[in-house]
């Protein structure tokens, strides 16, 4: 109960934060910022700003300080950034995706040069509220953080060959690199961001940064082995109407058994890595969340 009180509190934080930023006042570009609140509000399960603050405040030992205002707008900028490149990816040139949320995508609800507009507008808001950090010389670390995880070698990089894949035969280490990418790099953004706004040193960062990829990585590869699963598979009992998955995925590549493997072990070393840490119990709850889609 106290588990769920905290992602409660700490997630009206971040909606409040997105509420603020996502407010516009005057009639110029009116379509834009409509999108732009389509976009994000009401938005998904917020997975990233929540590790964000969960991982700043484990490591500041949960003190009330007016550094949790810094952490919930680093959140905000995760969220805002999260967001312009699912608008980016759904585009017709991209995956062209007709629904997001179970709702029109933003290509679809307006057009295509407003929705290449909106991710635009987004990514570039974020690094706005990050300039809003209270100390100067954090506000610079953690745009320098966010501009490396998003750029050609971090998420938009990974969306990038995910493209160039769309004709290819896919290998198991080219999709671990895209989901590296795509998946893993803004989680390792809130985990090094959260870090540097407590102020911790290197070897946190890194722990926290390999905590943070691994629970990218397990949610990911539980996505594949559901959709199998839903499905069927060479080991289970499966209806007769079992359409095999794509090649393209971790069971289709490593096999179901092998995938969930994968996984397990993922989910494991997360856990060891944070072991030592005290008020560690928010982030095995992270672990846990996941652990639980695991069919």
């Amino acid at each position: 109960m106290l588990l769920q009180k905290y992602f409660e509190t700490r997630l009206d934080l971040i909606e409040q934060g997105l509420e603020q930023y996502l407010s516009f006042e005057g009639p110029t570009a009116s379509e834009l910022k409509e999108a732009m609140r389509f976009a994000v509000i009401p938005g998904g399960k917020r997975w990233r700003p929540l590790l964000l603050i969960a991982i700043y405040e484990m490591l500041t030992g949960f003190k009330k300080n007016k550094g949790l205002a810094d952490a919930v707008l680093a959140a905000v900028a995760i969220e805002l950034c999260h967001n312009a490149a699912l608008v980016h990816d759904d585009h017709p040139a991209v995956k062209n995706r007709s629904e997001r949320r179970s709702a029109p995508s933003v290509h679809q609800k307006w057009d295509n040069a407003i929705a290449i507009l909106t991710g635009d507008a987004l990514y570039t808001l974020a690094f706005e509220v990050l300039g809003h950090i209270s100390k100067p010389e954090k506000a610079l670390a953690a745009t320098r953080i966010l501009a490396s995880y998003t750029k050609s070698y971090g998420m938009i990089g990974g969306q990038m060959v995910d493209v160039e894949m769309k004709r290819k035969v896919m290998k198991i280490n080219t999709l671990r690199y895209i989901d590296m990418k795509k998946v893993g790099s803004l989680l390792q953004a809130s985990a090094d961001i959260a870090c540097v706004l407590a102020s911790v040193e290197e070897n946190d960062r890194m722990v926290m940064n390999a905590y943070a990829l691994n629970l990218g990585m397990a949610y990911q590869m539980i996505e594949d082995i559901a959709a199998d699963y839903n499905r069927g598979g060479d080991d289970l009992d499966f209806s007769d109407d079992y359409v095999p998955v794509s090649r393209g995925s971790y069971t289709g590549l490593l096999g179901f058994d092998k995938a969930r493997n994968a996984v397990e072990k993922l989910l494991s070393e997360s856990e060891r890595m944070i072991k030592p840490y005290a008020n560690r119990d928010v982030l095995v709850e992270f672990i846990q969340m996941i652990q639980e889609r695991l069919p």
